[in-house]
């Protein structure tokens, strides 16, 4: 239809259930080899001392343990042995009750006390045919015409306590005729008219029935093993599409809860958007419904559905950012003060949204920076949420304005990297659980982070993050891979695995600017797990791994090979696969040209172009006050001594925007034999000894480069950037 709403789903009547036991209707022998002879209203009678008796707690479990009383209560239930059998669906509504109604009415209830405590779930689950006997109820007692009645109730809540436990979930759903009985239940007593949308009595038949019903199928959508089959249920998404369409109280939160549930499932996600009836029905709760939890329930579901990126430009084209963005606004800046989880969920939902790049330029245009940039300064859950958004939506900008808020993002990088490491862990962290977030959105803000400005790559290039990378693409590709888990990641996680080899070119490349001038600062074992895992994405041949991603993987390999050799190693330890062309120094590699032999540092002066938009020294006559980089005279010291024990006079270059200062030689050539491959330190101001490695945070740049030149010819001459006397 045209409001995306589905018409009436069709319901289907419940059969009795047959089981082994079922015995032939007619006297039972009894133990002592006598007949029963009792009549229908002893056995009524009987029924209603039973029933007052499970009332009680301690009863509860004594009565359970005795299996002829679950067995007489299922017989009852089904109407065996009466001499007139009880009502059921096709009935006519205006029939009389019989002692068999009444009786079957008092076993179900005895059976719904019984299952009120949790002990009894095996004894009532292994009962045979119990189960099948309270959905073949449930449905029997509810009339097309007239509706449920309380028999109705009490079996759907039998029904809904059983299926509370997480092991048994998949048991109820899997047993003959309950679906089938549950749809019927909600279908036939959803309200008819526009007054029913009206507040429900809630001692109805029908709203009590209707509520234990969607409660019962709620339960059954939480269980892990049932989420795609009961998505894929005949008619079940259109009896709880109905529910929604037609209920404004409880029954609809629980019908909302169960589309969360089904979103919960990452294979469910993109074939929720594509049928096409449920993105609209959530994305009108969102905006409507302001009075009870189910607008919670919906927001969550859009929130997950954006997790599949292929269902962000859907989610935006159907109307969810405005409803959304409202919840945020009106909840106001400041977390602590947000009165229940709605907003948080409007968070995720941006935070996932902004990795579509499809749908960024109107992220930016609704105004999700401004909305989300009190967050980044706070010390809270919340701040990490929108630091990973402003990160994906502002990696591809690179003015002033995106700079600071990146800027603002510095201190929530530890909390992003945490996320990561413990996502990888299978376990929570401050302020959230394990598998709140998908692996791609901690793999994805990595990736953006190390796409961004130098000052963010220098704030992740670490081993802890190296090693998370590592372990993404390990799990996928090396050894054949390894199952994923809740939150993805494994073998058949394509999106985070591209992500993560994206990030290790990236962050790969801001280590090694130029190949083979450099070595990784982590040492040889990391580098020949890297190795062996990029070769292995190499090889992959996943028909969703393009070559533009093998080639990034191929060209990290060998920048990591590379700078094997300039650890000592000797030529053979470069791996056997690589060819001559992969060592050679075209496409821009200085190699062991003379400008790397005279000039002492790695890769000469030139080990990175940075990519902060601020204003170059290089563009600059002098290095004036004001600018960005300052030359320190009070810090000039005598060298710590190299490893040959000569000592190299250095001074200290800083660099205003990070406030790292480097620890230059005063003489360029260090005092270092032409011979002599050790790398310069910048942070300890000399060579390295065997075995040691250059502080990966301090990186040289082109601005310092100019900044040390005219340090050197006597060039700098205001008092904030004046050189020492070597």
């Amino acid at each position: 239809s045209s409001t995306g709403y589905p018409s009436e789903p069709v319901v289907v009547a419940v059969p009795p259930p047959t089981f082994k036991d079922n015995g032939t209707p007619g006297p039972r022998l009894m133990i002592d080899n006598t007949m029963g002879v009792g009549s229908d209203k002893a056995r009524l009678h009987a029924c209603i001392a039973i029933m007052n008796l499970s009332c009680g707690k301690s009863n509860k479990i004594e009565i359970t343990s005795v299996k002829q009383i679950l067995e007489a209560m299922r017989d009852v239930m089904l109407g065996r042995h009466f001499s007139s059998s009880p009502r059921d669906s096709s009935s006519s509504s205006r029939s009389s009750s019989n002692v068999a109604d009444e009786a079957r009415l008092k076993a179900t209830t005895c059976i719904k006390n019984l299952s009120n405590a949790d002990a009894n779930d095996a004894a009532l689950l292994g009962t045979p045919g119990l189960v099948e006997t309270l959905g073949y109820v449930a449905e029997a007692t509810c009339h097309p015409r007239s509706g449920a009645t309380t028999c109705t109730t009490h079996a759907c809540l039998a029904l809904m306590n059983l299926s509370i436990s997480k092991a048994n979930k998949n048991r109820v759903f899997r047993t003959p005729g309950v679906m089938d009985a549950l749809m019927a239940v909600i279908t036939r007593t959803a309200p008819r008219t526009a007054s029913a949308m009206e507040p429900t009595n809630p001692k109805d038949p029908n709203f009590e029935a209707r509520v234990k019903a969607c409660s019962a199928l709620s339960n059954l959508a939480i269980g892990y093993d049932n989420k795609i089959p009961m998505f894929n249920y005949p008619g079940f998404v259109e009896s709880i599409l109905t529910v929604i369409r037609t209920d404004k109280a409880e029954a609809r939160t629980k019908a909302c809860s169960i589309l969360w549930s089904f979103a919960a499932e990452m294979k469910n996600q993109v074939p929720v958007v594509q049928r096409g009836d449920i993105l609209p029905a959530l994305v009108s709760v969102a905006k409507e419904d302001t009075k009870t939890e189910a607008r919670f329930k919906c927001v969550a579901a859009l929130t997950l559905l954006a997790e599949s990126p292929e269902n962000a430009v859907p989610l935006l084209r159907a109307g969810s950012l405005e409803p959304l963005m409202n919840v945020l606004q009106e909840a106001g800046p400041d977390p602590t003060q947000w009165r229940g989880q709605t907003a948080s969920w409007c968070v995720g939902f941006l935070m996932n949204m902004a990795q579509c790049d499809d749908v960024v330029p109107a992220l930016l245009q609704e105004g999700i920076v401004d909305l989300l940039a009190p967050l980044l300064s706070l010390d809270h859950y919340q701040s990490l949420k929108a630091a990973m958004a402003v990160t994906f939506v502002c990696q591809y900008d690179t003015g002033d304005k995106t700079y600071n808020l990146l800027r603002q993002t510095e201190n929530v990088i530890p909390k992003i990297v945490g996320l990561l490491h413990n996502t990888l862990s299978g376990r929570g962290g401050s302020g959230y659980k394990y598998g709140v977030f998908t692996l791609r959105s901690s793999v994805g803000c990595i990736a953006s982070l190390a796409a961004g400005p130098d000052f963010m790559k220098e704030r992740i290039a670490t081993n802890p993050v190296f090693e998370s990378l590592l372990k993404v693409v390990e799990d996928f590709c090396v050894d054949g891979g390894t199952p994923g888990a809740i939150v993805g990641g494994g073998k058949d996680d394509t999106r985070s695995v591209t992500l993560a080899v994206r990030a290790l070119s990236l962050l790969v490349g801001h280590l090694i600017p130029e190949p083979h001038c450099a070595a990784m600062p982590f040492g040889p074992a990391m580098d020949d797990q890297l190795i062996t895992a990029l070769r292995s994405f190499e090889t992959n041949t996943h028909l969703e791994i393009d070559t533009n991603m093998r080639k990034l993987a191929h060209e990290a390999r060998i920048r990591v090979e590379g700078g094997k050799n300039l650890h000592g190693h000797h030529k053979d330890s470069v791996s056997s696969d690589s060819s001559p062309d992969d060592l050679s120094d075209d496409g821009g590699g200085i190699g062991l040209s003379l400008a790397r032999r005279f000039f002492p540092f790695p890769c000469g002066m030139n080990l990175h172009v940075p990519s902060d938009p601020t204003p170059s020294v290089a563009a600059l006559p002098l290095p004036m006050k004001g600018d960005n980089m300052e030359v320190s005279d009070d810090a000039a010291s005598d060298a710590s001594n190299g490893g040959d024990g000569s000592a190299v006079r250095t001074f200290l270059l800083t660099d205003a925007r990070t406030g790292r200062r480097f620890a230059v030689p005063c003489d360029p050539a260090g005092g270092r034999q032409f011979n002599d491959n050790r790398l310069w330190c910048f942070r300890r101001g000399r060579y390295c000894n065997e075995g040691e490695v250059p502080d990966s945070n301090f990186l040289w740049s082109e601005e310092l480069q100019v900044a040390y030149k005219m340090a050197l010819n006597g060039n700098v001459t205001d008092s904030n950037t004046t050189s020492s006397q070597c």
